[in-house]
């Protein structure tokens, strides 16, 4: 095969694949954004509710007098 052929094919597969590889990335990264936005409405519905109330332990009484 002529070399000028096989690097134009080359060329043009190569920038096939940036291509295709830039779409997916995009889509992926809106995809990400989506689901980012429903886990905060997730977690603020879930705060608002008082689900996410952080359990609170009893502290130790604390005696006045060093010892």
């Amino acid at each position: 095969m002529d070399p000028a052929i096989a690097a134009t094919l080359i060329g043009v597969l190569g920038s096939a694949l940036v291509g295709v590889l830039a779409g997916a990335f995009h889509l992926l990264r809106s995809d990400i954004r989506r689901v980012e936005g429903k886990l905060d409405n997730l977690v603020l519905a879930l705060a608002r509710s008082g689900h996410l109330t952080d359990p609170q332990t009893p502290e130790s009484p604390v005696d006045p007098s060093p010892a």
